[in-house]
Parts: structure tokens; sequence; C-alpha cells
């Protein structure tokens, strides 16, 4: 089966979750076709700098070249394959450790040893350059040169970003953590853009802070969507979802978000990270850094870790999957999801999409 079909309004069949041909069909025209998030700009800082990720299988070396723009590159040697890099890191070059063929910071091949002259044809062996974008601090990248940029895509989101001062924050690189689960992407991907499920799955981590009852839609297409719920003793949040993989949610002076990487059908890296209007502990001095660090203690004493329940109900999801149902209807609260499934109708059938919307608060 290469493509599920999918209903927008009702939840995804269990192909979706299990099916290896849909999975590859997924990572050719969702993972490789459109804009991907892979990290923040303060990650690629100064110039040399880069870190690498996967695009759909595609391992890509995310820079800032010595021109200090944004770009991202193949992380194969063009010679014979091998990975070039493991990133993070600053160069002004790249060498593969095999070989030692050479690359300059714009993927051009720079030099072959112990080859006669003219025997390798340097400009039929440079690495494949790809799209990369930043909006307001957050690097997306995408290795389908057609893909609209950025700024398009999330015109209808642009106003709130700016309302919340998202790039304005410092993104905390050195104190991400990620790990594995054994659910797919969107099963992942999906839960973390719902607020439905928190009375049930956080009754005792979530639920008294931001409660169900609470959740609101604010304006949202296939592109993106932005939805909001009250908070106890504090401003409403914004959870911001950025398909295909990321979410964050703003509260205060702080985003807090996750991002996903597929592994397999049934395996996801889970990344999580967070900004702030302060500095990276990591990089701060000591004494700011002491700060920052107990300000951290503190975000954590209020709101408790709540990912081991998220990941609990992923992987339940997972061994479901093995299962056949016929899709449910959503509900008015899913609406993110539903404009989800509308971003992989397009991906994945080239279906049109509803223009953004906006919700009016009640």
């Amino acid at each position: 089966m290469d493509a599920y079909e999918i209903d927008p309004d009702r939840a995804l069949p269990a192909e979706a979750y299990r099916s290896e041909g849909a999975y590859e069909t997924e990572l050719r025209r969702v993972w490789q076709g459109g804009w991907v998030f892979v990290g923040s700009a303060d990650q690629v800082a100064e110039p040399g700098d880069f870190f690498t990720t996967f695009l759909g299988g595609q391992p890509v070396i995310v820079l800032r070249n010595q021109d200090g723009e944004l770009s991202a590159l193949s992380n194969l040697c063009a010679h014979r394959g091998t990975l070039l890099v493991d990133g993070p890191g600053n160069t002004k070059r790249f060498q593969c450790p095999y070989h030692a063929w050479t690359y300059r910071d714009d993927g051009s091949l720079l030099s072959v040893p112990h080859a006669a002259p003219n025997e390798v044809d340097k400009d039929a062996h440079c690495l494949p350059s790809y799209r990369c974008e930043s909006w307001h601090g957050l690097v997306f990248v995408s290795m389908n040169p057609e893909v609209a940029p950025l700024a398009e895509r999330f015109a209808h989101l642009e106003s709130l970003a700016i309302q919340h001062g998202i790039g304005e924050l410092q993104h905390w690189t050195s104190q991400r953590e990620a790990e594995e689960w054994n659910a797919n992407w969107k099963l992942v991907i999906s839960n973390a853009m719902e607020s439905y499920h928190l009375f049930k799955v956080h009754p005792e981590t979530l639920e008294p802070y931001t409660p169900t009852a609470g959740a609101y839609y604010l304006t949202g297409s296939a592109d993106g969507t932005a939805t909001g719920g009250t908070q106890k003793d504090d401003d409403d949040y914004v959870l911001l979802s950025l398909p295909p993989n990321f979410v964050g949610v703003i509260s205060g002076k702080s985003l807090l978000y996750q991002f996903v990487e597929p592994i397999a059908v049934d395996r996801t890296r889970t990344i999580s990270g967070g900004a702030f209007d302060y500095e990276d502990p990591a990089r701060a001095s000591k004494i700011s850094g002491l700060l920052s660090k107990a300000t951290a203690r503190v975000s954590e004493s209020l709101m408790p870790d709540f990912l081991p329940e998220d990941k609990w109900i992923c992987e339940r999801g997972q061994l479901a999957a093995s299962g056949d149902f016929a899709p449910g209807q959503l509900v008015s609260m899913e609406q993110v999801i539903v404009d989800f499934h509308h971003y992989l109708n397009r991906q994945l059938h080239n279906a049109e999409t509803p223009p953004a919307k906006t919700a009016p608060r009640e």
C-alpha cells in the first residue's frame, strides 16, 4: 500500500501507522517534499557552525557559511557516499573520513588526494544543496526546490509570532533531550498537537494547570495551526503546530517545543527543547548561569514531567495499529488534527486544501 485514504474529519486508518509502503511514500512526499523543522538559528550562530540531521532518511548538514548565511548540504560524500561529518561542530571545510575528499561550505569539491590532474570532474562531484530558511529563529529545510517560501507558508501565523516575540527568545541548545518512542511519527506529533486528551492522559501533570475545558482554536490551515488555552494563575498559552514535525507551547516569555524524526514505521525520535528570554546557562556567565538554572528548576517544579505519559499513550496506539477499525469522527476540539490531515492529504494525494480560518473567541 503506497498511500492510505484520508478523510480529514475522521481518524486515520490503522494502515497509516503500520504500512511499510505508506511509510516509504511519506518519506518521499512529506519529509523530502516540503519544509521540515530541523533546529534553531542559535545552533548555528557563528560562521562555520553546523549540525547534522536526516530528512526522510537523507543525511543533511545544516550550517552557517562563512558569509553568515544559513544553508543545507547533503552529508554524503560524492565519491562513495560515506557520511562526511557528525554534528555539531564548526569548520570552514568538510573532509570525508574515508578518502579525504574535501568540500567548501558551499558544497563545491575542493580537493581529491592522489588523483591525477583532471581525473575527477570537480563540478560533477559537488554536494547537493537544499532550501534552508529561518522563521523567527526556527530553522526549516526542504529538499524540494519548488517549495513556497516560509514567509508565505506561515503568513497566517506571522502576527501571532510577532505578538509573542518568538524570534527574540534564546534557544537553550545545550538543554535538549531526545529519546526513541515505539510509535509511528504521526501518532506522536498529533498527540502533541491536541489538548483533547489532557484530562484523561495527564490528570495530575497537565490538567490542573492547562485544563482541557479551557482549550480553544485560534487560526489554522494545512500549513500550520495556532490553538490556545487557559493556564492556572497565568496568562493563556498558545500552542503552535507546524506540520509535519513541530509543536511549541508559548507561555509568558518562553517557548517549549517538541519535534519528531521518523526512524521506522513504528519508531520515532522525539526531541524536546526550549527558548527563553535569558541566555542558555551553558553559554552564560557563572552568575547568570546559576540564576537561569534556578529559574529552570522552578519551572520544572510548577510543571511536572508529562512526557512519559505521552510516550505511554502513543506506544499504546501503535500496539493497536495491528488491528482494523472504521476511523471515527473527530470532535470540534480536534480541529488542529483536521488541519494536519489536510496537510497529509496535500502532500500524499496532491489534494486541494481549505484556506486559513480563524475561530472567534466566545
